[in-house]
């Protein structure tokens, strides 16, 4: 199906651009999440995605863990470290493949984040009670496919790939 065609117009309003008002509402539901875990637990938003990550699909590479919390290598490799030093997470090799490493939860790591997500429920559960039933499961629904949608993308601009398609020969 193909995107739907829009007007353009000289002026980009904000309060109507949906990637601007995406992007507002999860910067400020992260920043109060993260704002109580690290008052609570002493860990930044960037250590919480990636404790949550490895804590929703197991051991995970450093690539795995950018690709599952959309941040970029540097911070991935920061907040690992960090949870190192917190012995939170472990680092080993990969027992399948001797040339890679996986990330993985310690116990210490795993009780953190039994404790952190009653609290994060809460905040999800108090941020999405302005909505009845039935929108937010429409939300849900919708916020599932354009997150299939952003990963077809890859994280570049759809402008670019069309002009790069445009140049490739056919």
């Amino acid at each position: 199906m193909p995107a739907p065609k829009t007007k353009p117009q000289a002026k980009l309003s904000l309060e109507e651009f949906i990637p601007y008002k995406l992007a507002v509402v999860a910067n400020r539901l992260s920043q109060s999440i993260g704002s109580l875990f690290e008052k609570k637990y002493g860990i930044q938003i960037p250590e919480w995605r990636i404790l949550m990550a490895l804590h929703s699909c197991g051991p995970l590479s450093p690539n795995e863990v950018v690709e599952h919390t959309s941040m970029d290598k540097a911070r991935v490799s920061r907040a690992q470290r960090r949870l190192v030093e917190l012995e939170l997470i472990a680092v080993r090799d990969d027992p399948r493949d001797g040339r890679r490493l996986v990330l993985f939860l310690t116990r210490k790591g795993a009780g953190m984040c039994a404790a952190i997500i009653p609290a994060a429920r809460e905040t999800e559960a108090w941020f999405l009670s302005v909505l009845p039933l039935r929108e937010r499961q429409a939300l849900d629904k919708a916020l599932s496919r354009l997150l299939a949608r952003s990963r077809e993308q890859g994280g570049t601009s759809v402008l670019v790939q069309r002009k790069e398609a445009r140049r490739r020969p056919g």
